[in-house]
């Protein structure tokens, strides 16, 4: 896409509107998500998946416009020149949420068990489909409206949008298939409540989604 197309949502992004951003994030998503799985280390593949890297940076991406809390290391707010700029800034946040999240797995002591149980995970790109398929539960399903990679897409960036918790829970139940006896064990909170914060982030996500998939076509 020419930086004329964009020259809005490039502006919109910089005085820190998320919708903007989000559209943004679909337009680069394809080509960033080649280049994350490209970099991914070869001994660390069957425990990380590009798509766990690539929420963990738009989460990043929408902090640093002020849209969610913000932590240490998230990176700072930026006016964008053009879409390549926005581009390289994205890319720079997702290399090092990948660098991070490589780092962390090599410092874990080794645990066979634990190795196992991730080589037989789901990988994230292989479990978005089942999300989606809930999120069409009881209204119809983007994947119907678009093609199923802008529908991931989609739904990815979406979900990076949600407050922290409820993003966790979509993210453990949908993703990784976690009973929710075990979610709520790990908060520390009850079924029901953990049920509710599902209900209240499911709810959210299909608002976004009928906001964000009108411009799919347009990518």
């Amino acid at each position: 896409m020419a930086d004329t197309e964009w020259s809005n949502d490039l502006h919109a992004v910089s005085a820190g509107d998320p919708d903007a951003l989000q559209r943004l994030i679909l337009c680069c998503h394809v080509s960033l998500r080649a280049a994350v799985a490209a970099a991914l280390a070869n001994d660390l593949r069957h425990r990380l998946d590009a798509d766990d890297v690539l929420q963990e940076a738009y989460a990043k991406a929408f902090r640093a416009l002020g849209q969610l809390p913000a932590t240490r290391t998230d990176p700072p707010p930026v006016t964008f020149d053009n879409l390549g700029h926005f581009s390289k800034w994205l890319e720079a946040i997702a290399l090092n949420q990948l660098r991070d999240m490589q780092d962390a797995l090599r410092r874990q002591k080794r645990d066979v068990a634990r190795e196992a149980a991730h080589a037989l995970a789901v990988p994230a790109s292989d479990s978005y489909p089942r999300l989606i398929d809930q999120l069409a539960a009881t209204e119809p399903t983007p994947s119907r409206q678009v093609a199923r990679a802008e529908a991931v897409a989609a739904v990815m960036s979406s979900l990076a949008r949600l407050p922290e918790e409820q993003r966790e829970v979509l993210r453990l139940r949908f993703l990784r298939d976690v009973p929710f006896e075990e979610i709520a064990a790990g908060l520390g909170k009850s079924v029901d409540a953990t049920y509710m914060i599902c209900h209240r982030g499911l709810k959210t996500l299909r608002g976004l989604l009928v906001s964000i998939t009108q411009y799919l076509t347009h990518l």
